[in-house]
């Protein structure tokens, strides 16, 4: 990582003055106020100052990478524009930049500055502050034509299901015909897609990524290979006697070939494998054996000289042979890479469907193939930008900035006007690009020291190479967040080394504290004045220092200080601002859910109570484990292999004495497989949640899990390898948490995925894939007043009054190489395809250069005081002592530059930081405090319930007709024939109940009829009946399964009396619905009606006022009343409702008769509903008819029986009723009636 540092001049920053266009790089140390900085600018940018066009909320683009940090920002940046508002209004604010930025606004342009910001706190909500992604998607949606993309796209977040298809399309494409040697080769890396997918995820993000080395073609190398080996056979079989002479007359190694004396007894060996292999393999041949055989790799003792490849051509030719074969995956993840991404990318495309690296990738590319239209656009739309976080960027997304705001792309004129201009004017002030680049800006925040996101594709060499090319360099350099003694210790351990963060690029520049700071101590019974406190663990000088056996003793002291912390807190001797320290002050910091485990059983053996907050997902817990082969079961409720794996998980609980009687006792047996096929049919019915609720309750999964509240370490932690990583994280609250979040996610995904099937191989794939998604996260098992154990990566951003830091002496987990390897050089993402040891050591060494930035992350959190523990991992072997430390953040920083540390070179190492007095240096006791934390507090303190002071308001919620009726405090309300009323129809006249004929009378009767009867009248136009009733009647009839053949004829007939049947009514000339054109016709009106309080007695008094059915009985309604009216027309000026009912009142006509009618509306209490109409319609037109009046405007209300309507029987089937104008307003008023009013 010696990359050169920039040679630009870096200078202190001042808000007021920095330039807002061109190109500058703001560097923030932590705790510096890099937000209020940039809230700070955007006040700025909103007037204009600077001799800049001001500019609104939607022309300042601010940008940051993730959503929690999007909303963070804006809302710190709308509580600046409020105070600045306050200020402009002359009000006194705390804010020195601010009042400053008053002080330098001419008095007469201060009120437009106060209309700037009102109008910006009115449009923030609409303004550009997004996520890196969230940008590239507004662009592509808003500018789809200068982007030549589609106009719509579908966004999705979660693209597993698509590489999973893509991989297992490859798989079966290209794996499955190729010859059993290479086959072979290919399964014992890669064993089944799924593997072959957990390596190319990572290469899909990292695209930019250059294999180190350009192997053969996959498909030739095949090919060749096989061409070698039938050659090499032919060689063996003619050439094997004559080279192992050859061979047995050299010096050769003896732990490799055996002894001389005995006739090379291992090179005899060899050969007989290669002979067999000859002879009767069909794959590839045996490795090891060829490379032992080999002649670049052939051992002689000192002094023998290596036969040439002429002397040994079949020593030779093994060499070639091994090359070829250790091709075979480099070349294989090269064809695979490729392969796959062309598949997933198909995948997307024919379905249109984008994912947030797609949107990244899409934008890059459209700037590519219109650089000059596109960017142009988007800087016109966004003049100004400001990037936070600019640290976690990478090569793409740094691209696709540089290209609108750093490039010549963004001229307008002609390519021939800019060489024109400036070869003729070599002298002008400006060319048409610098013109053109005036009046943007790009401005970029960040702090290198905290690139600590490359798992996410951050890349800090992107940044480096920003800094290179960026006009102005600043820096912010006051912490205002911690204390004075803690930035001197901090600040005091980085400058122990002359290159802190490896690469010359990164320096650490010194930071300073406001006088405040000095203010800031922790107040303890013995005074301290040390804020960064460092805690050595030296190994044991008999058997060295494990890393399980480290871990649990940082861990027990970490516990035992914070009970101590907290203990003297209880008494009054350890406060913050005269403030007693409470649990939830206190941070521990870590780097996975393992750490954070043993922590929490630490702190937990002393009764501390503590939450762990991490960004793992949820998918790699062991909960989504066992809950996959749960999901196995479910699915295939008889397959008993599968049901036995079930109930072998601990969500599960069965004993293995249960598990035995499902094996052995057929009842057990028969109660299990029944209650799966329950879940399983539970699961299809309602879906995968509530069959998992039924399985969490009856298998008693809260209470177990409850029950076992507490960490539970496995038995001999210590004797685990330094490298072995265990999930140790089993208390009941998290585990609960744990299990409820996996089923949400399936419950979510189910929405989109056909099947059982489909569900379950998207939730084996997060297993693998477990990329930690916002909504994957492990969420918060519990917010009450606990210590905070998080990770590092999550903690980058937050403060904390105390931390502790226990663990990052300890060297990282595992030797393997990390597949696929990535590193860098000369600024190149370079992919490792050949596995080589320069490559593994770069890695290593950036992995290093990443640690130091998670340790100035960790040691930048705290505010009053840090806890800071270095352990000297080592193991003693013959030779001395091994210690891991120097491969350690820490360890490099105190100068351990190789194995050989041990305790006193550590305790000197250490102590020279104690040189000032922000440092104290103690060793951890070699017997930690185990006593229990005594909490006085929860003891002590008596709770009982609050009591209400108050009546309890009553709830608001949306009523109806059929509610008031019906004394339904809840009800769902909709169109159509919901609101009738069938429970008494039978009970009605039958003359003939065994009449055979099809007619409207022995037409079905009930809901389904009802609404079928709606729908008929709602789909054509009346006056149009004789081309569009037809239709109509055949499409309700397919919506509500009626046969065609049997009904159309006789619907056809009756529906045409229905249309034709006079609506005859007092003092009015007859009209039928045939004569209403669609222009007179509003069909299902909705109308809400607000309710301030409506209690049944007062309507009931109302009702029996004006003569109408007043024994209704329902709870007070606050809120609104909401209907829909089946008909409202226009005829000669006047306003009416008709309402359809389907109501069967017998046989014959003269059943729906004006009597009949009457009955059957007193019955139902149709004549509240057609009240509750006209009430509606009464308040409609006053809002909308010019000079209203109720009694010349308001026709009435016809209530249409659609079984007894017939033009020839006048009458028949058409109820109609006008609601006196006096009870109409009445009840207006009762429903308007102010709460806490007797007035009726």
């Amino acid at each position: 990582m010696n990359t050169p540092a920039t040679s630009n001049k870096v200078q202190a920053l001042d808000p007021l003055t920095l330039p807002l266009t061109g190109s500058s790089l703001i560097e923030a140390s932590a705790g510096t106020g890099k937000t209020y900085t940039i809230s700070g600018l955007y006040l700025r940018l909103l007037l204009g100052h600077g001799g800049q066009t001001p500019l609104t909320c939607e022309q300042i683009l601010v940008v940051t990478f993730t959503n929690a940090a999007t909303e963070e920002l804006r809302d710190r940046i709308r509580k600046r524009i409020q105070l600045a508002y306050k200020c402009f209004l002359g009000l006194t604010v705390n804010d020195p930049f601010i009042e400053t930025l008053y002080a330098q606004t001419v008095e007469s342009e201060r009120p437009i500055a106060l209309k700037r910001f009102d109008l910006a706190l009115k449009s923030l909500d609409e303004g550009a502050i997004f996520t890196i992604h969230g940008f590239c998607q507004r662009v592509l949606s808003d500018m789809a034509f200068e982007s030549s993309l589609l106009f719509e796209s579908e966004f999705t977040l979660d693209d597993s299901e698509y590489l999973h298809h893509a991989v297992r399309d490859f798989w079966r494409e290209v794996c499955y015909p190729l010859p059993m040697m290479m086959a072979q080769q290919i399964d014992k890396h890669f064993v089944e897609p799924e593997k072959l997918a957990a390596k190319v995820r990572r290469l899909l993000g990292a695209s930019e990524a250059q294999p180190s080395t350009t192997p053969k073609e996959f498909v030739s190398l095949s090919q060749e290979l096989i061409t070698s080996i039938n050659r090499f056979k032919l060689a063996w079989t003619a050439q094997q006697e004559a080279t192992f002479e050859l061979l047995t007359n050299l010096p050769l190694n003896g732990s490799r070939f055996g002894k001389a004396s005995d006739g090379y007894p291992k090179l005899a060996k060899l050969f007989d494998e290669l002979t067999n292999w000859v002879s009767y393999g069909q794959g590839l041949p045996p490795q090891k054996t060829l490379t032992q055989l080999a002649l670049s790799d052939l051992k002689l003792n000192k002094g023998g000289v290596l036969p040439t490849s002429k002397e040994a051509p079949l020593l030779a030719q093994i060499d070639d042979l091994l090359a070829m074969i250790n091709d075979i995956i480099p070349a294989f993840l090269v064809r695979a890479q490729a392969g796959i991404k062309q598949r997933f990318i198909q995948q997307k495309n024919q379905r249109n469907l984008m994912t947030p690296d797609d949107l990244l990738t899409s934008l890059a590319a459209a700037l590519d193939a219109n650089p000059h239209t596109l960017a142009t656009a988007i800087a016109k739309r966004f003049p100004i930008a400001l990037i936070d976080e600019f640290q976690d960027t990478d090569p793409l997304q740094f691209k696709i900035f540089n290209m609108v705001y750093q490039t010549p792309a963004l001229v307008t004129l002609p390519d021939s006007d800019i060489s024109a201009n400036t070869e003729n004017d070599a002298n002008a002030a400006t060319t048409p690009y610098q013109a053109a680049q005036s009046s943007l800006g790009l401005l970029m925040i960040g702090d290198p020291k905290q690139a600590i996101y490359a798992f996410r594709g951050a890349d800090i060499f992107t940044y480096i190479s920003a800094r290179n090319q960026t006009q102005k360099l600043y820096n912010l350099d006051t912490n205002y967040r911690s204390s004075t003694a803690l930035v001197d210790g901090v600040n005091h351990v980085f400058n122990q080394h002359a290159n802190p963060f490896i690469s010359d690029a990164i320096p650490y520049d010194v930071v300073k504290t406001p006088d405040s700071a000095n203010q800031k101590t922790l107040q303890e019974a013995t005074p301290q004045t040390a804020a960064l406190r460092i805690k050595i663990l030296k190994e044991d000088p008999d058997n060295g220092l494990n890393k399980p056996t480290a871990r649990h003793i940082l861990a027990s002291d970490t516990a035992a200080e914070i009970k101590r912390l907290l203990t003297e807190a209880q008494r009054g001797q350890c406060c913050i601002k005269d403030k007693p320290l409470i649990a939830k002050n206190i941070a521990v910091l870590v780097r996975d859910r393992n750490e954070a485990a043993i922590v929490k059983k630490a702190l937990s053996a002393r009764n501390i109570g503590a939450v762990f907050l991490s960004r793992d997902s949820v998918f790699a817990t062991n909960e989504a484990s066992e809950l996959a082969l749960i999901l196995r079961a479910l699915a295939n409720p008889k397959d008993e292999p599968r049901i036995r794996a079930a109930l072998a998980t601990s969500l599960f609980g069965y004993t293995a004495q249960q598990i035995d009687q499902f094996n052995h006792n057929e009842d057990a047996r028969q109660q299990v497989l029944d209650e799966f096929t329950h879940w399983h049919e539970l699961w299809v019915r309602n879906g995968i949640m509530p069959a998992l609720l039924s399985l969490a309750n009856d298998r008693n999964l809260v209470h177990r899990l409850l029950a076992k509240n507490a960490v539970q370490t496995p038995e001999g932690e210590t004797e685990q390898t330094d490298d072995e990583e265990v999930n140790l994280d089993a208390s009941g609250e998290r585990r609960l948490t744990d299990f409820r979040h996996l089923g949400e996610l399936l419950q979510q995904k189910a929405t989109e995925l056909d099947g059982s099937s489909a569900l379950i191989n998207w939730f084996e794939q997060q297993l693998i894939d477990n990329q930690g998604k916002d909504e994957q996260q492990l969420r918060l098992e519990s917010e009450q007043n606990l210590v905070q154990i998080i990770t590092i990566h999550k903690s980058k951003g937050l403060e904390y009054p105390i931390c502790f830091i226990p663990f990052v002496s300890l060297a990282r987990g595992g030797t393997q190489r990390p597949e696929p390897l990535l590193y860098h050089a000369n600024g190149k993402l370079i992919w490792d395809i050949q596995g080589s040891d320069e490559a593994y050591e770069q890695y290593k060494k950036e992995t290093l250069a990443e640690d130091l930035r998670l340790l100035y992350v960790a040691l930048t959190r705290p505010v009053y005081a840090c806890y800071l523990y270095i352990a000297n991992q080592s193991k003693l072997l013959k030779a001395g002592i091994s210690s891991q430390l120097y491969e350690t953040a820490i360890g490099y920083l105190l100068g351990i530059k190789d194995k050989n540390c041990d305790g006193e070179l550590l305790e000197k190492q250490a102590k020279a930081l104690a040189s000032i007095d922000a440092i104290s240096i103690d060793e951890v006791a070699s017997v930690p405090d185990s006593s229990v934390f005594e909490d006085n507090q929860a003891h002590n303190v008596q709770l009982s319930a609050k009591s209400t002071q108050r009546k309890m308001g009553l709830p608001w919620r949306v009523g109806s007709y059929s509610g008031l009726v019906k004394h339904l405090p809840h009800e769902k309300v909709s169109p159509g024939a919901d609101d009738e009323d069938f429970t008494q129809d039978s009970a009605l006249v039958e003359d003939n109940p065994n009449t055979l004929a099809l007619n409207r009378f022995s037409f079905e009767r009930g809901a389904n009829a009802g609404s079928f009867m709606h729908l008929v009248l709602e789909l054509f136009d009346f006056t149009q009946a004789e081309t569009e009733l037809e239709p109509a009647l055949i499409e309700a009839m397919k919506q509500y399964g009626f046969d065609q053949q049997t009904w159309l004829a006789p619907l056809t007939a009756w529906y045409h009396d229905i249309l034709h049947t006079p609506l005859i009514k007092p003092d009015h000339s007859q009209l039928c619905l045939a004569q209403l054109t669609a222009n007179q016709t509003l069909v299902e009106m909705e109308f809400y009606l607000p309710i301030s309080q409506l209690n049944a007695t007062k309507l009931n008094a109302l009702l029996a006022q004006y003569g109408y059915i007043n024994n209704f009985s329902f709870d007070t309604l606050k809120g609104m009343l909401k209907g829909f009216v089946d008909l409202v027309f226009e005829h000669q000026g006047q306003y009416f409702i008709a309402d359809y009912k389907s109501n069967h009142l017998g046989n014959q006509l003269q059943h729906y008769n004006h009597h009949a009618m009457s009955e059957a509306i007193n019955s139902h209490r149709y004549n509240l509903q057609y009240l509750l109409y006209t009430l509606a319609l009464h308040r409609y037109l006053k809002l909308r008819l010019p000079h209203y009046q109720y009694d010349v405007h308001i026709g009435g209300c016809f209530y249409l029986f659609l079984r007894g309507m017939s033009p020839e029987s006048l009458g028949s089937g058409v109820f109609f009723d006008k609601p006196d104008a006096a009870l109409i307003d009445q009840l207006d008023s009762l429903f308007s009636q102010p709460v806490g009013s007797e007035a009726c």
